[in-house]
């Protein structure tokens, strides 16, 4: 439509034209919309047309003769109007004309005004009650968001806030509330529009949840009431003030105030401040209006009706000191361009230290500045005084107005006083209006856009500003956002946050310039005629679902049910939504809107008719966790505040938010435990002192839960306006008076020798207790309270001295007539007063000014009054300047005080200056404002024309916490900024490149800043530097006491139910005896306490103290799951038997399954693998996992806390103290309910925990559980030579909110835990007796260093073949070869840095390695007897020419093999069909491998998934190497699996060795647990067609001596098929020890002549990439027999007999090759037969150094 407009405009304006009297004007109708709907119930409709005119031959004036119509847009050819109307109901028609003469061109609109209809409704949430909004409730109407409903309803009972898509929240208002006094469940509105249409909406209420029977007979006590009876109060803000207390155990109870005695009724909340439900105090403030009243305390009863409480009030109100109306006339005092005039006036009714408003004009509000004395006070005393000050006006002035009024000096708010009436200087008979040039709105984050305004203006802009009603306006933006250009010609640039300040609710914006003359340009209109393409569309916050409460699910905290007794707790806040896309972009913030921290943030919640007013919370945002699916945001809860459920809010723009109350029971935050105080310090005693030297006040301040911390006190004199600000601390409390809940404090004044007759008055007091509850009294509206809340609501709930109403001159003492007495009539004169700059450039970093003064009077300056320098700006905006006194003597003092002058300030028109507050010791006053000062030929005026907008300045920032993360930064000439430099306090630095994405002139995106706790700051560089910026982190400290989880709230009645205490269990270790050799490792390491064991000092540990704490780097935390790998290279070693700069032991720590067993015999009922963990981090020592398991339709969620603690600690869990040693890693694990099968079972939670090392030559491995000493617990300790894994599992939890005892069991012996010399696995079990909410257990783990390496003789050892007590072999080898160490070491640097290089050479080298394994002596050695009764075969060895008997077993000469040496090697052929060998039919006879399936097994060797490998793709390499890929998929992980054959001979020695060799490469696996495994399934076969006189074999084991393999041996007469699988591979880059698994079934029986086995070899769970080697080969040898290994003979074997494998049993064989790829049923794996005796990967043999500097050297050559 726009685009057909702009099209239609541009072709009328090149053709079409109005020509009367040759006089041409051509007028388009650019109008949005024409038809227009009435506001609310008003007769009429508010329409805007938008008109285009084209002048030709004449100026055009005015549209209409100027009524309604204003121009927005104005060049020498066209101009753009916009016009307001008001038609009545029905279809108009309108006439524009030019120049209010239709006859030279007009133009007609025709249009229509309809009246509102709405049929229908539907409620969206019923009416709830919370904190923040009171009464609200949700509806959808029948109706177009373009409708105004306003003023269709009586605002005074609730008011319709429009949310979007026809959708609006109702808020009930008190009196509302007050007045529904029937048919309480059903809450009517009724809406009434113009044309006689009306319709009613009905909202249910849940009067169950809000109105609750009370077993008390009176549920409101102690009544009290201040001031009693009748009182005369002087000032703004008092009026009666009530407290009461309740019985009521409802959480949400509401108690209204109404007023009865005035014409339009009052009506108040009641708000709680201390105590607990049931025993709670609230306290309501009435406003007094000066006369009598008759008041009422309304209670809610069962049967919805009221119960009263009435009250009489009679408070008088004086109103102060007024100033008198007068009107002046002033001839200015012309100073180029700024003019400067007069005002002042002579006031003889006295001074009360009102606040006085300042400003220019008629726009009172928020343009000018609120001030007391000194400010603009010449001289005299109270109360005969001369007030006056100079105001600095624009050179020249609009010519609207003959003369223009500025209302100067105010008397009251909404009152003028001094009117100050200035002709103009200058008539400007031809001006144009501010023209907006462009107008950008950026989304930055967080709710705040960058809103960019290009203005262009003859005279230059002084402010812009949204229109928020006729005489209310806020966010006026002044000279100091000029970004760039002039003020003339410039781009304005300022951030605007949408949610705090909303969308302005005239929907306008006004540009003014400097002669007062301003353009309006109305929202969705066009602004220039120069963009007739763009309107002026001031920002919003879509979203694109309103069905926010449907969506929004999955709500949980991080702490529920907390503690907040006297400690404010960190929390976290977790959700999703239901069609993600809708909020997945969206800046989401949280707040809570609890009582506690409402009061924080100085909420005041309105009155009647408002809506949210004064809510600024500070935010914190969502933040969207990609790999759990849900936000997250931190926050902290307040400490001490209401009990019960937490009130908080999300949300999505200034309409649309949650609130918890809208949501179920589930997703609410509970306190569980609080000592409620949202209630400041007050005074309960006061004592006046007064003597010759001294006049005060002796305080007796109280605040009986939180307890006082500080505060301060303003007083000032009633004759000279004297100021004293008075702190107070804690520590000022009069010694022995009491503490910090009730102390004496001393506020007192020094008087020196002469001083006047006169009264010291308290006019402001301000108190904070420990928790930041503050209560303060002002005695006038002050100008801090007028900045923090734009619309002033009086409130004197908070007066510290309320118990002091009836007497209000207890706050005011009088001097003593004989002491002071002293007056003087002449006023403090100035000698000389000057400023350090004539002219500043108010853009630049440097904008300080210091001004030095000296003021002489003979009778007698005050040394305790300080003088302050104002400067005033042209807007009224009056900065200032407090001296301090440089030298002094009784008559004469020199002052100075230096400011920085803010930027852009009086641009650039400069400022005026002024000082008041020369105080004389007879009670007089004098100040000089810049007229005076300009005089007496003083420093009075400091230009500022010159205003850089190019230098960088930070000015604010966003938030951050101490995880670091981005940071936005505001200022000015921010987008010349290409790196930012971040100081931190321990003097590191970071460097951060700046992306110019997020680059603006005034905010810019710093992203990535490190973690810190500590304040920092920061520094921007472009052509020039920044100032350093300090920002300060907000501190989540994660650290919590286990909270103590409550009963399930109810959900028709939120009482909180607290358990009874219950006693704490006594949990008693049994007495241990002192052990070790020195006993407790000797005097420096523990000692022997008797009946208890052995005392360790920091940091040994252990039964013995001969463990030590290993200081270590904090492990990286696993993303996904709980799981912890600590590691500690050789420098922490301490490994006695360890010569390799490589050693490295690793231990981890696992959550691996939650077990239910049966607590009579112990055995398993069911278990619960926890394979999916949602990961968070907390801090950057903090980890949390969640997880869920579902049993008999329940979920239970796993809640699993890893806390990292850097340094010793003292913890507290479940009422035991306990020690955190640094290093330590804590576990903090809570379930939530879980199904039990029945009554006798227990849950388990099972921990693993594993120490590994990568040496395996002269080491050993052993573990220990038992009892600790001292803090009664288990421990754990896996050792792996002298390193150990230490964990301590407590024998008490936290179950149902109660410490109870609970065991901790080692089921190493039912879950096959690993036991190797190198690597040693434990799992413990944590078991716990049924319950019924929660549980929580806490053990923790740390890595040691031990004195005595564990040897063959330490409990529970598993030692590698060459572990000896003697001199290890690298010991001895340490000295033969002393001299060639250094060339060692330097090649295995070498070497090491090429393995963590290079991906080839580490599979050159594992290849080289594993052929290296089982390497025939390169020359025969002498043969010895065998004396060695390992060394098998008859002949021992195969006899002299096959082998000879060596000290481990047989070695055997090429090419025979095996354990016995009678297997000979024949050469395999290679096969297309996939990864497999088959070895052709020697006469009669069928030999087959294959590579048949690859399976996931759990921890228990169950099989989870099997993939059968059938389909694969060939590439031929070589004549002799061939390649094969397949693929399989699990959980969308598609894992490829290379295999490449190759046929290899070695031509040492005579005979060639021929074997087929398979290399095994695969690719990322799809786990389905972190527990999962992997295993490779080879299927073997072979078969002869002969059936007489014939025997098969099977052997499965281990090869000795020189490989660390397993071996399969099948055979079928001397037909032998033999294959060697490695016990370990390279594994994510590292060697790692594998299994290999006999895997035979029942299901095949193996025959005389077909023979056939299954071997699995199993890897470890693996993130990047396996590769493995295998070796196949076919030999000849001695005939298989009865006496074989597991034979299997014909009947007619010539022997006659037969054996059988046991368990056999019976089937068909296979008949050909082609069976080898059918499925076959496959038992579970069968453990390895010696699981210690296979050990990992070691470098230390000599073949294996041989083959790594090999293959270096190969290496070398070959690149």
């Amino acid at each position: 439509m726009i685009k057909f407009k702009i099209l239609l405009f541009f072709f009328l304006l090149s053709s079409l034209y109005t020509s009367v009297d040759g006089t041409e004007f051509s007028l388009f109708d650019l109008s949005d919309s024409h038809v227009f709907y009435p506001f609310g119930n008003d007769p009429f409709c508010t329409s805007i047309f938008v008109i285009l005119a084209k002048n030709t031959t004449q100026s055009i004036n005015n549209l209409n003769g100027g009524t309604g119509c204003i121009i927005t847009s104005q060049n020498s050819s066209f101009t753009l109007f916009s016009c307001l109307d008001t038609p009545s109901i029905g279809t108009k028609s309108k006439n524009f004309s030019v120049n209010n003469d239709q006859s030279k061109g007009y133009i007609t609109i025709d249009f229509e005004c309809n009246g509102i209809v709405v049929n229908n409704y539907s409620v969206i949430q019923e009416v709830t009650l919370d904190s923040l909004l009171k009464f609200s409730s949700i509806v959808k109407l029948d109706l177009s968001d373009s409708i105004s409903i306003e003023n269709t309803y009586d605002t005074s009972l609730f008011k319709l806030i429009p949310l979007g898509q026809s959708i609006y929240r109702i808020r009930y208002t008190e009196k509302y509330y007050t007045l529904k006094t029937s048919n309480f469940s059903i809450w009517e509105t009724k809406l009434i529009f113009s044309n006689n249409q009306n319709i009613t909406i009905l909202v249910p209420y849940n009067t169950t949840k809000y109105i609750g029977s009370n077993t008390n007979s009176q549920e409101i006590i102690n009544f009290k009431q201040y001031p009693l009876g009748s009182a005369t109060l002087e000032g703004d803000t008092f009026g009666s003030l009530i407290t009461f207390q309740s019985s009521s155990l409802l959480q949400r109870v509401s108690y209204p105030v109404t007023t009865l005695n005035v014409a339009n009724n009052k009506y108040y909340f009641s708000k709680s401040i201390y105590g607990d439900l049931g025993n709670m105090t609230y306290v309501c403030f009435v406003l007094s209006d000066g006369t009598p009243g008759n008041n009422t305390l309304l209670r809610r009863k069962e049967d919805s009706t009221f119960e009263e409480y009435n009250f009489e009030t009679n408070v008088s109100l004086q109103a102060g000191s007024a100033i008198p109306g007068t009107t002046f006339y002033d001839i200015p005092i012309e100073t180029g361009s700024v003019n400067m005039y007069s005002v002042e006036v002579t006031i003889a009714t006295g001074y009360s230290h009102k606040y006085i408003q300042y400003y220019n004009g008629i726009d009172q509000f928020r343009l000018g500045s609120f001030k007391s004395f000194p400010f603009g006070f010449i001289s005299g005393s109270n109360p005969n005084f001369v007030l006056g000050t100079s105001v600095p006006v624009f050179g020249s002035i609009s010519p609207w107005f003959q003369y223009t009024n500025y209302s100067y000096i105010s008397k009251e708010i909404g009152n003028y006083g001094l009117v100050l009436s200035i002709p103009p200087l200058t008539l400007i008979t031809e001006l144009s209006i501010p023209q907006l040039i462009n107008f950008e709105a950026i989304y930055l984050n967080q709710f705040k856009f960058l809103m960019r305004f290009t203005i262009s203006d003859q005279f230059g802009i002084n402010f812009i500003y949204f229109s928020y009603n006729s005489d209310l306006r806020f966010n006026q933006y002044n000279v100091d956002n000029l970004a760039s250009g002039s003020i003339k010609n410039g781009v304005f640039e300022f951030t605007y946050d949408l949610v705090q300040f909303g969308s302005p609710t005239l929907k306008r914006l006004v540009i003014k310039n400097y002669v007062e003359y301003y353009n309006t340009i109305y929202f969705n209109q066009f602004y220039s005629i120069n963009n007739l393409t763009t309107k002026f569309n001031f920002p919003s916050i879509n979203l694109s679902s309103y069905n926010y409460l449907n969506d929004i699910n999955n709500i949980s905290f991080y702490l529920n049910d907390i503690d907040i007794s006297n400690k404010t707790v960190d929390n976290i806040i977790y959700f999703g939504f239901n069609n993600l896309d809708n909020y997945k972009n969206l800046s989401i913030g949280f707040t809570l809107t609890d009582p506690k921290s409402l009061r924080d943030i100085n909420f005041q919640s309105g009155d009647e008719s408002s809506a949210i007013r004064n809510f600024y919370p500070v935010y914190n945002f969502a933040v969207w966790d990609e790999q759990n699916s849900r936000f997250f945001i931190k926050f902290k809860v307040p400490a001490n505040t209401l009990p019960g459920v937490l009130d908080w809010i999300l949300v999505f723009n200034r309409e649309n938010f949650i609130t918890n109350t809208q949501l179920s029971d589930e997703y609410q935050l509970r306190i569980n435990k609080t000592n409620f105080d949202c209630f400041g310090p007050i005074v309960s005693n006061i004592l006046k002192i007064s003597n010759s030297t001294t006049l005060g006040w002796l305080f007796t301040i109280e605040d009986e839960i939180n307890g006082f911390q500080d505060g301060y006190v303003t007083i000032r004199g009633s004759v000279d306006n004297s100021l004293y600000n008075i702190t107070l601390k804690s520590g000022d409390m009069v010694i022995g008076s009491g503490n910090k809940w009730k102390g004496d404090y001393l506020i007192n004044i020094t008087l020196s020798g002469n001083c006047a007759q006169q009264d010291y008055i308290i006019t402001y007091a301000l108190f904070t207790d420990t928790f930041g509850n503050v209560n303060k009294y002002y005695k006038w509206i002050t100008d801090k309270e007028y900045k923090m809340n734009s619309f002033f609501i009086i409130d004197g709930t908070d007066n510290p001295f309320l118990n002091f109403l009836n007497d209000q001159s207890i706050l005011q003492i009088s001097t003593i007539d004989s002491i002071c007495h002293f007056s003087d009539s002449t006023p403090p004169e100035l000698l000389s007063f000057s400023a350090s700059k004539q002219s500043i450039n108010v853009g630049t970093l440097d904008r300080s000014i210091t001004f030095n003064f000296h003021a002489h009077d003979s009778e007698g300056l005050r040394d305790d009054q300080y003088p302050i320098v104002y400067i005033t700006d042209t807007n009224s905006r009056i900065e200032e300047c407090i001296s301090t006194i440089v030298t002094s003597n009784l008559t004469d003092i020199k002052y100075t005080c230096t400011m920085d002058v803010p930027i852009g300030f009086s641009h650039p028109y400069g400022f005026l200056i002024s000082v008041y507050g020369f105080i004389n010791r007879g009670g007089r006053f004098s100040g000089f404002s810049a007229t005076y000062l300009k005089s007496l030929n003083f420093s009075w005026y400091v230009e500022t024309v010159a205003f850089s907008t190019t230098v960088l300045i930070i000015t604010g920032s966003s938030g951050i916490d101490n995880d670091g993360g981005n940071l936005w930064l505001y200022g000015r000439g921010l987008k010349s900024t290409t790196f930012a430099t971040v100081f931190f306090s321990n003097s590191s630095t970071q460097i951060i490149q700046i992306s110019s994405k997020n680059q603006h002139d005034t905010a810019i995106l710093v992203e990535g800043i490190q973690p810190t706790d500590n304040t920092f700051k920061i520094q921007l560089s472009g052509i020039v530097n920044s100032n350093n910026f300090t920002i300060t982190p907000i501190i989540y400290k994660f650290h919590f006491s286990t909270p103590t989880p409550t009963q399930t709230l109810p959900t028709q009645s939120p009482t909180i139910l607290t358990p009874s205490p219950t006693p704490t269990p006594s949990l008693t270790n049994k007495p241990q005896n002192c052990i070790g050799n020195p006993v407790c490792g000797g005097s420096k390491q523990g000692y022997c306490k008797e009946d208890v064991g052995c005392i360790c000092y920091s940091p040994f540990i252990g039964l013995d103290c001969t463990s030590k704490i290993i200081i270590i780097s904090q492990p990286k935390p696993n993303e996904d799951k709980p799981t912890t790998i600590i590691g500690n290279s050789n420098n922490n070693s301490g490994n006695v038997n360890n010569n390799n700069n490589d050693y490295q032991v690793t231990g981890n720590i696992s959550i691996i399954a939650i077990r239910e067993v049966n607590s009579v015999t112990g055995e398993q009922v069911k278990i619960h693998y926890i394979d999916k963990w949602y990961y968070n981090r907390i801090s950057s020592t903090i980890s949390n996992y969640q997880s869920t398991i579902l049993n008999n339709n329940i979920s239970t969620t796993i809640n699993a806390t890893l806390e990292w603690f850097e340094n010793k600690s003292n913890i507290t869990f479940a009422n035991q103290e306990l020690i955190m040693n640094p290093s330590t890693i804590k576990y903090t694990v809570e379930l939530s309910s879980y199904k039990f099968s029945n009554q006798l079972t227990n849950l388990q939670v099972i921990i693993e925990a594993q120490i590994q090392s990568n040496e395996n030559d002269d080491i050993c491995s052993g573990k220990e559980f038992g009892d600790t000493t001292l803090d009664n617990s288990n421990y754990i300790k896996l050792q792996v030579s002298s390193n150990s894994i230490y964990g301590r599992f407590l024998k008490r939890g936290i179950v149902d909110g109660k410490t109870v005892t609970i065991t901790n069991e080692l089921l190493d012996s039912k879950l096959n835990s690993i036991s190797k010399e190198n690597n040693v696995q434990s799992y413990i079990g944590i078991e716990i007796g049924q319950y019924q909410t929660s549980v929580i257990i806490d053990p923790d783990f740390s890595l040691l260093l031990d004195n005595q390496a564990v040897n063959s003789d330490s409990p529970n050892s598993v030692c590698s073949s060459s572990s000896s007590k003697s001199l290890t072999k690298g010991q001895l080898a340490g000295i033969i070869i002393g001299a060639s160490f250094f060339f060692i070491v330097i090649v295995l640097v070498i070497i090491k840095t090429l393995l963590s290089k290079s991906l080839p050479f580490k599979i050159f080298v594992y290849k080289t390695f594993r052929k290296s394994k089982g390497q025939e002596p390169t020359t025969t050695p002498e043969p010895t007897p065998s004396l060695n009764p390992t060394c098998l075969g008859n002949p021992v060895c195969g006899g002299a020419n096959r082998g000879y008997c060596g000290v481990n077993g047989c070695i055997c000469y090429t090419p025979y093999f095996g354990i016995d040496c009678k297997s000979i090697i024949i050469p395999p052929t290679l096969s297309p069909v996939g990864p497999s060998v088959e070895i052709p039919k020697f006469p009669n006879f069928f030999n087959g491998v294959l590579v048949y399936q690859i399976r996931e097994i759990d921890i228990f060797d169950s099989v989870m998934k099997s993939y059968s490998l059938t389909s694969w793709t060939l590439n031929s390499v070589s004549s002799s190497i061939l390649n094969y890929q397949t693929t399989i998929t699990s959980n969308n992980v598609i894992t490829t699996i290379n295999i490449t054959t190759e046929f290899s001979e070695d031509q040492r020695e005579a005979n060639n060795i021929k074997r087929n060799n398979y290399n095994i490469q695969i690719s990322p696996y799809g786990f389905s647990s972190h527990l999962s495994r992997l295993q490779i399934l080879f299927k073997f076969q072979i078969q002869s067609n002969e059936t007489n006189e014939i025997c098969s074999s099977s052997e499965f084991g281990l090869s000795k001596p020189l490989d660390d393999s397993n071996f399969i041996k099948l055979q079928v007469s001397n037909e032998t098929l033999y294959g060697i699988f490695p016990t370990s591979c390279f594994v994510d880059n590292k060697i790692l020890s594998i299994t290999n698994s006999l895997l035979d079934s029942n299901d095949f029986k193996s025959k005389s002549n077909d023979v056939q086995s299954y071997v699995g070899i199993t890897i470890p769970s693996y993130q990047t990439l396996v590769i493995l080697n295998t070796t196949f080969s076919r030999s000849l040898e001695q005939a298989a027999n009865s006496g074989s290994p597991n034979s299997i003979c014909s009947p007619n074997y010539s022997t006659g007999s037969s054996s059988s494998t046991p368990g056999n049993g019976t089937s068909n064989s296979s008949d050909s090759f082609s069976e080898l790829h059918t499925n076959s049923s496959l038992s579970s794996p069968s453990p390895s037969p010696d699981p210690s005796s296979s050990s990992s990967l070691s470098f230390s043999s000599k073949f294996q150094l041989f083959n790594i500097i090999s293959a270096f050297i190969f290496f070398i050559i070959i690149n």
